[in-house]
Protein backbone atom coordinates (compact mmCIF):
# COMPACT_ATOMS: atom_id res chain seq x y z
CA UNK A 1 0.00 0.00 0.00
CA UNK A 2 1.39 3.30 -0.90
CA UNK A 3 2.47 5.76 1.84
CA UNK A 4 -0.10 9.09 1.57
CA UNK A 5 2.74 10.91 3.29
CA UNK A 6 5.21 10.08 0.82
CA UNK A 7 2.70 11.41 -2.48
CA UNK A 8 2.50 14.88 -3.72
CA UNK A 9 0.93 16.23 -6.53
CA UNK A 10 1.95 18.77 -8.53
CA UNK A 11 -0.07 21.00 -10.38
CA UNK A 12 1.19 23.02 -13.46
CA UNK A 13 2.87 21.81 -17.02
CA UNK A 14 5.22 24.85 -17.15
CA UNK A 15 9.06 24.87 -16.08
CA UNK A 16 8.05 25.29 -12.39
CA UNK A 17 6.09 22.62 -12.25
CA UNK A 18 8.12 20.07 -14.38
CA UNK A 19 11.22 20.91 -12.20
CA UNK A 20 9.27 20.68 -9.37
CA UNK A 21 7.86 17.02 -10.09
CA UNK A 22 12.18 16.24 -10.44
CA UNK A 23 12.58 17.76 -7.83
CA UNK A 24 10.11 15.68 -5.33
CA UNK A 25 10.97 12.48 -7.35
CA UNK A 26 14.45 12.23 -6.65
CA UNK A 27 13.92 13.18 -2.94
CA UNK A 28 12.05 9.87 -2.15
CA UNK A 29 7.98 11.36 -2.91
CA UNK A 30 5.67 9.70 -5.34
CA UNK A 31 4.43 11.87 -7.91
CA UNK A 32 1.32 12.89 -9.48
CA UNK A 33 2.27 15.48 -12.55
CA UNK A 34 -0.78 17.73 -13.57
CA UNK A 35 -0.19 19.29 -16.60
CA UNK A 36 -2.16 20.75 -19.47
CA UNK A 37 -1.01 20.16 -22.97
CA UNK A 38 2.04 21.78 -23.97
CA UNK A 39 1.82 24.80 -26.11
CA UNK A 40 3.42 24.27 -29.70
CA UNK A 41 3.81 28.03 -30.10
CA UNK A 42 5.99 28.31 -27.37
CA UNK A 43 8.92 30.83 -28.40
CA UNK A 44 9.67 32.83 -24.80
CA UNK A 45 13.49 33.12 -24.15
CA UNK A 46 14.08 32.94 -20.25
CA UNK A 47 17.70 34.22 -18.48
CA UNK A 48 18.41 31.75 -16.23
CA UNK A 49 20.78 32.90 -13.27
CA UNK A 50 24.17 31.00 -11.95
CA UNK A 51 22.64 29.99 -9.21
CA UNK A 52 19.39 28.59 -10.83
CA UNK A 53 21.83 26.58 -14.14
CA UNK A 54 24.19 24.75 -10.91
CA UNK A 55 21.04 23.73 -9.33
CA UNK A 56 18.98 22.78 -12.47
CA UNK A 57 22.61 20.70 -12.91
CA UNK A 58 21.91 18.22 -10.03
CA UNK A 59 18.39 17.10 -11.59
CA UNK A 60 20.82 15.15 -14.45
CA UNK A 61 19.93 16.99 -17.89
CA UNK A 62 21.83 16.35 -19.94
CA UNK A 63 24.99 17.56 -21.26
CA UNK A 64 23.83 18.58 -25.05
CA UNK A 65 20.84 20.80 -22.99
CA UNK A 66 23.74 22.89 -21.45
CA UNK A 67 26.12 23.51 -24.65
CA UNK A 68 22.59 25.54 -25.90
CA UNK A 69 22.76 27.35 -23.14
CA UNK A 70 24.11 31.14 -24.14
CA UNK A 71 26.22 33.05 -21.58
CA UNK A 72 25.79 36.61 -21.00
CA UNK A 73 29.05 38.27 -20.14
CA UNK A 74 28.42 41.86 -19.51
CA UNK A 75 25.33 44.29 -19.56
CA UNK A 76 25.22 47.97 -19.91
CA UNK A 77 22.79 50.01 -17.95
CA UNK A 78 22.01 53.30 -20.11
CA UNK A 79 19.89 56.25 -19.33
CA UNK A 80 20.17 59.21 -21.66
CA UNK A 81 24.30 60.21 -21.24
CA UNK A 82 24.43 57.87 -18.51
CA UNK A 83 26.06 54.56 -17.94
CA UNK A 84 26.85 52.10 -15.42
CA UNK A 85 28.38 48.18 -16.96
CA UNK A 86 28.11 45.08 -14.75
CA UNK A 87 30.54 42.08 -15.96
CA UNK A 88 30.95 38.77 -15.07
CA UNK A 89 34.51 38.39 -14.25
CA UNK A 90 34.64 41.32 -11.82
CA UNK A 91 32.88 38.43 -9.38
CA UNK A 92 35.17 35.84 -11.27
CA UNK A 93 31.86 34.46 -13.16
CA UNK A 94 31.89 32.96 -16.35
CA UNK A 95 28.48 34.56 -16.93
CA UNK A 96 25.99 36.56 -15.45
CA UNK A 97 23.34 34.71 -16.80
CA UNK A 98 22.12 31.98 -19.30
CA UNK A 99 19.82 32.47 -22.25
CA UNK A 100 17.55 29.37 -22.95
CA UNK A 101 14.25 29.40 -25.08
CA UNK A 102 11.07 27.73 -23.57
CA UNK A 103 11.23 24.58 -25.85
CA UNK A 104 14.60 23.20 -25.35
CA UNK A 105 14.19 23.49 -21.41
CA UNK A 106 11.18 22.18 -21.66
CA UNK A 107 12.15 19.59 -24.15
CA UNK A 108 14.69 18.29 -21.48
CA UNK A 109 12.24 18.64 -18.46
CA UNK A 110 9.87 16.67 -20.01
CA UNK A 111 12.26 13.86 -21.38
CA UNK A 112 13.77 13.95 -17.32
CA UNK A 113 9.93 13.18 -16.59
CA UNK A 114 9.28 9.95 -18.64
CA UNK A 115 12.32 8.48 -17.91
CA UNK A 116 11.53 8.70 -14.38
CA UNK A 117 8.62 7.09 -12.00
CA UNK A 118 6.36 10.25 -12.37
CA UNK A 119 2.74 9.74 -13.07
CA UNK A 120 1.27 12.10 -15.28
CA UNK A 121 -2.21 13.28 -16.06
CA UNK A 122 -3.87 15.98 -18.28
CA UNK A 123 -5.85 19.15 -16.60
CA UNK A 124 -9.20 18.45 -16.05
CA UNK A 125 -11.87 20.00 -17.75
CA UNK A 126 -13.12 21.53 -14.61
CA UNK A 127 -11.21 22.14 -11.11
CA UNK A 128 -12.68 20.10 -7.92
CA UNK A 129 -10.58 19.88 -4.85
CA UNK A 130 -10.94 18.79 -1.31
CA UNK A 131 -8.19 19.75 0.92
CA UNK A 132 -8.51 19.11 5.03
CA UNK A 133 -6.04 18.63 7.84
CA UNK A 134 -5.12 15.48 6.95
CA UNK A 135 -4.69 15.44 2.88
CA UNK A 136 -5.74 16.99 -0.22
CA UNK A 137 -7.83 15.36 -2.87
CA UNK A 138 -8.04 16.56 -6.51
CA UNK A 139 -10.83 14.86 -9.25
CA UNK A 140 -9.88 14.36 -12.50
CA UNK A 141 -12.27 13.50 -15.47
CA UNK A 142 -11.58 9.70 -15.28
CA UNK A 143 -9.85 9.25 -11.25
CA UNK A 144 -9.53 11.01 -8.10
CA UNK A 145 -5.82 11.88 -6.84
CA UNK A 146 -5.23 12.05 -2.95
CA UNK A 147 -1.79 13.14 -1.55
CA UNK A 148 -0.22 14.57 1.60
CA UNK A 149 0.90 18.06 -0.23
CA UNK A 150 -0.80 19.61 -3.31
CA UNK A 151 1.94 22.06 -4.62
CA UNK A 152 0.04 24.63 -7.27
CA UNK A 153 2.70 25.69 -10.15
CA UNK A 154 -0.27 26.86 -12.40
CA UNK A 155 1.19 30.25 -13.18
CA UNK A 156 0.47 33.99 -12.07
CA UNK A 157 -3.78 33.02 -13.00
CA UNK A 158 -3.92 30.14 -10.86
CA UNK A 159 -6.80 28.25 -10.88
CA UNK A 160 -5.62 26.53 -7.39
CA UNK A 161 -4.98 30.43 -5.76
CA UNK A 162 -8.34 30.95 -7.06
CA UNK A 163 -9.93 27.90 -5.50
CA UNK A 164 -8.32 29.24 -1.84
CA UNK A 165 -9.16 32.52 -2.05
CA UNK A 166 -5.74 33.77 -0.92
CA UNK A 167 -5.70 37.51 -0.21
CA UNK A 168 -3.16 39.35 -2.84
CA UNK A 169 -1.76 42.88 -3.41
CA UNK A 170 -2.37 43.85 -7.06
CA UNK A 171 0.20 46.51 -8.27
CA UNK A 172 -0.92 47.55 -12.14
CA UNK A 173 2.06 48.89 -14.09
CA UNK A 174 -0.42 50.78 -16.23
CA UNK A 175 2.39 49.36 -18.96
CA UNK A 176 2.72 46.34 -21.22
CA UNK A 177 5.69 44.32 -22.60
CA UNK A 178 6.66 43.12 -26.26
CA UNK A 179 8.15 40.03 -26.18
CA UNK A 180 10.29 38.89 -29.50
CA UNK A 181 13.48 38.31 -30.93
CA UNK A 182 15.05 40.13 -34.44
CA UNK A 183 18.32 39.67 -35.86
CA UNK A 184 21.48 42.71 -36.24
CA UNK A 185 23.79 43.05 -38.62
CA UNK A 186 26.95 43.52 -36.07
CA UNK A 187 28.28 41.24 -34.06
CA UNK A 188 26.78 41.46 -30.49
CA UNK A 189 29.38 38.72 -28.73
CA UNK A 190 27.80 38.08 -25.14
CA UNK A 191 26.86 42.00 -24.25
CA UNK A 192 23.40 43.09 -23.01
CA UNK A 193 21.73 46.09 -22.56
CA UNK A 194 19.08 47.64 -21.14
CA UNK A 195 17.76 51.64 -22.12
CA UNK A 196 15.87 53.11 -19.65
CA UNK A 197 14.06 55.83 -21.62
CA UNK A 198 11.25 58.53 -21.62
CA UNK A 199 8.00 56.11 -22.13
CA UNK A 200 9.92 52.74 -21.66
CA UNK A 201 12.34 49.94 -20.54
CA UNK A 202 13.96 47.78 -23.63
CA UNK A 203 15.88 45.20 -22.56
CA UNK A 204 18.23 43.32 -24.75
CA UNK A 205 19.63 39.92 -24.33
CA UNK A 206 21.66 38.31 -26.88
CA UNK A 207 20.73 34.11 -27.40
CA UNK A 208 23.44 33.94 -30.56
CA UNK A 209 26.22 36.33 -31.88
CA UNK A 210 23.60 38.44 -33.83
CA UNK A 211 20.39 37.64 -32.76
CA UNK A 212 18.70 39.42 -29.36
CA UNK A 213 15.47 38.12 -27.37
CA UNK A 214 13.81 41.62 -26.78
CA UNK A 215 11.66 42.55 -23.41
CA UNK A 216 10.07 46.32 -24.42
CA UNK A 217 8.08 47.63 -21.27
CA UNK A 218 5.73 50.13 -22.53
CA UNK A 219 4.42 52.92 -20.82
CA UNK A 220 0.35 52.31 -22.32
CA UNK A 221 -0.15 55.42 -24.09
CA UNK A 222 3.23 54.27 -26.26
CA UNK A 223 2.65 51.00 -26.30
CA UNK A 224 -0.95 52.03 -28.13
CA UNK A 225 0.71 54.18 -30.57
CA UNK A 226 3.18 51.39 -31.96
CA UNK A 227 1.29 48.11 -31.07
CA UNK A 228 -0.72 47.84 -33.91
CA UNK A 229 3.07 48.84 -36.10
CA UNK A 230 3.49 46.04 -39.38
CA UNK A 231 7.05 45.04 -39.25
CA UNK A 232 8.71 47.50 -41.48
CA UNK A 233 7.30 50.62 -39.17
CA UNK A 234 8.39 48.39 -35.79
CA UNK A 235 11.67 47.88 -36.80
CA UNK A 236 11.69 52.29 -37.64
CA UNK A 237 10.90 52.74 -33.84
CA UNK A 238 12.96 49.75 -32.98
CA UNK A 239 16.03 51.60 -34.69
CA UNK A 240 15.74 54.92 -33.60
CA UNK A 241 16.98 53.34 -30.21
CA UNK A 242 19.56 50.52 -31.36
CA UNK A 243 20.56 51.46 -34.75
CA UNK A 244 24.06 53.72 -33.47
CA UNK A 245 25.06 50.14 -31.45
CA UNK A 246 24.29 47.18 -33.29
CA UNK A 247 23.60 48.58 -36.69
CA UNK A 248 20.42 47.66 -39.02
CA UNK A 249 17.97 45.34 -38.05
CA UNK A 250 17.38 42.45 -40.28
CA UNK A 251 14.77 40.31 -39.25
CA UNK A 252 12.02 40.57 -36.87
CA UNK A 253 9.94 37.77 -35.30
CA UNK A 254 6.32 37.37 -34.31
CA UNK A 255 5.39 39.97 -31.00
CA UNK A 256 3.41 38.31 -28.07
CA UNK A 257 2.54 40.60 -25.63
CA UNK A 258 0.99 40.96 -21.48
CA UNK A 259 0.10 43.57 -19.49
CA UNK A 260 2.36 44.16 -16.63
CA UNK A 261 1.61 44.01 -12.95
CA UNK A 262 2.96 43.68 -9.48
CA UNK A 263 1.33 40.68 -7.44
CA UNK A 264 1.84 39.17 -4.07
CA UNK A 265 -0.19 36.76 -1.78
CA UNK A 266 -0.68 37.47 1.89
CA UNK A 267 0.50 33.82 2.45
CA UNK A 268 2.20 31.02 0.59
CA UNK A 269 0.13 28.38 1.50
CA UNK A 270 -3.28 26.93 3.18
CA UNK A 271 -4.12 23.52 4.44
CA UNK A 272 -2.05 21.29 2.76
CA UNK A 273 -1.75 23.19 -0.65
CA UNK A 274 1.40 25.45 -1.67
CA UNK A 275 2.06 28.39 -3.84
CA UNK A 276 5.47 28.03 -5.98
CA UNK A 277 6.70 30.21 -8.90
CA UNK A 278 4.16 33.16 -10.62
CA UNK A 279 1.31 31.62 -8.68
CA UNK A 280 3.20 32.38 -5.74
CA UNK A 281 4.53 36.29 -6.81
CA UNK A 282 4.66 37.91 -9.95
CA UNK A 283 6.84 41.01 -10.59
CA UNK A 284 7.93 43.72 -13.19
CA UNK A 285 9.88 41.75 -15.70
CA UNK A 286 12.89 44.27 -15.89
CA UNK A 287 15.31 42.41 -13.46
CA UNK A 288 14.41 39.07 -15.28
CA UNK A 289 14.37 37.16 -12.21
CA UNK A 290 10.96 36.04 -12.22
CA UNK A 291 11.95 32.36 -13.35
CA UNK A 292 14.96 32.41 -11.51
CA UNK A 293 12.42 33.33 -8.33
CA UNK A 294 10.29 30.41 -8.82
CA UNK A 295 13.22 28.18 -8.99
CA UNK A 296 14.69 29.65 -5.94
CA UNK A 297 10.93 28.39 -4.71
CA UNK A 298 12.14 25.11 -5.49
CA UNK A 299 15.59 24.50 -3.78
CA UNK A 300 13.94 25.95 -0.82
CA UNK A 301 11.26 23.73 -0.18
CA UNK A 302 14.08 21.12 -0.90
CA UNK A 303 16.60 22.25 1.70
CA UNK A 304 13.28 22.82 4.62
CA UNK A 305 12.87 18.90 3.91
CA UNK A 306 16.38 18.31 4.03
CA UNK A 307 17.09 20.20 7.03
CA UNK A 308 14.07 19.52 9.67
CA UNK A 309 12.52 16.16 10.72
CA UNK A 310 8.92 16.65 9.36
CA UNK A 311 8.01 13.55 8.45
CA UNK A 312 4.76 15.00 6.82
CA UNK A 313 5.26 17.83 4.85
CA UNK A 314 1.40 19.00 4.00
CA UNK A 315 1.40 20.12 7.79
CA UNK A 316 1.33 23.63 8.44
CA UNK A 317 4.75 23.62 10.68
CA UNK A 318 6.57 22.55 7.75
CA UNK A 319 4.95 25.08 5.06
CA UNK A 320 5.22 28.01 7.50
CA UNK A 321 8.73 26.76 7.74
CA UNK A 322 8.82 27.16 4.15
CA UNK A 323 7.09 30.53 3.37
CA UNK A 324 9.56 32.33 6.13
CA UNK A 325 12.57 30.81 3.99
CA UNK A 326 10.69 32.58 0.53
CA UNK A 327 9.33 35.63 2.25
CA UNK A 328 12.49 37.74 2.27
CA UNK A 329 14.01 37.03 -1.05
CA UNK A 330 10.73 37.57 -2.91
CA UNK A 331 10.16 40.74 -0.70
CA UNK A 332 13.67 41.98 -1.65
CA UNK A 333 12.81 41.58 -5.44
CA UNK A 334 9.28 42.87 -5.91
CA UNK A 335 10.42 46.10 -3.75
CA UNK A 336 13.21 46.47 -5.85
CA UNK A 337 11.81 45.97 -9.43
CA UNK A 338 8.47 48.23 -8.41
CA UNK A 339 10.95 51.03 -7.27
CA UNK A 340 13.25 51.05 -10.31
CA UNK A 341 9.92 50.80 -12.51
CA UNK A 342 8.47 53.61 -10.74
CA UNK A 343 11.81 55.72 -10.71
CA UNK A 344 12.20 55.23 -14.59
CA UNK A 345 8.88 55.66 -15.30
CA UNK A 346 8.46 59.34 -13.73
CA UNK A 347 7.66 62.35 -15.47
CA UNK A 348 9.41 64.39 -12.78
CA UNK A 349 12.81 65.94 -14.10
CA UNK A 350 14.01 66.21 -10.11
CA UNK A 351 13.87 62.11 -10.32
CA UNK A 352 15.13 62.34 -14.13
CA UNK A 353 18.47 64.07 -13.04
CA UNK A 354 18.58 62.12 -10.11
CA UNK A 355 18.46 59.27 -11.77
CA UNK A 356 21.41 60.05 -14.65
CA UNK A 357 23.46 61.03 -11.48
CA UNK A 358 22.91 58.15 -9.71
CA UNK A 359 23.72 55.57 -12.76
CA UNK A 360 26.98 57.64 -13.42
CA UNK A 361 28.17 57.56 -9.52
CA UNK A 362 27.28 53.99 -9.97
CA UNK A 363 29.47 53.67 -12.37
CA UNK A 364 32.82 54.37 -10.01
CA UNK A 365 31.69 52.11 -7.48
CA UNK A 366 32.98 48.90 -8.39
CA UNK A 367 32.18 47.56 -4.59
CA UNK A 368 28.62 48.38 -4.90
CA UNK A 369 27.87 46.74 -8.56
CA UNK A 370 29.71 43.51 -7.61
CA UNK A 371 27.12 43.23 -4.80
CA UNK A 372 24.62 43.69 -6.90
CA UNK A 373 25.77 40.99 -9.11
CA UNK A 374 26.19 38.15 -6.59
CA UNK A 375 22.87 39.34 -5.48
CA UNK A 376 21.18 38.81 -8.58
CA UNK A 377 23.14 35.84 -9.81
CA UNK A 378 22.47 33.31 -6.55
Amino acid sequence: MENRLKKVIIYGGGVIGGLASLCLERNGFSVCHIASKIKKDQDRTFALSPGSVNWIKSCGFSKEFFETLYPIEKIEILREDAKTTFTADSVFKDALAYMVSEKKLMKEIVSKIQSKQIKTYIEPKKLKIKNSNDHVSIELDNENLSATVLMACDGANSKIKEYLNIKKKVKNFNQSAFVFNFEVSKNILRNAKQYFLKDSILALLPISTNIFSVVWSCDQHFFEKIKDKDDKNFIIELEKIVNKDFGKILNLSKRNSFPLSMVLNDKFFDQRIVLMGNAAHAIHPLAGQGLNLGIRDIIDFEKCYKSNSYEDIGLEGFLRRFERSRRIDTFEFSTLTNGLQWAFSSKSKFINKALVKGIKFLETKDNIKNFLIKKAIS
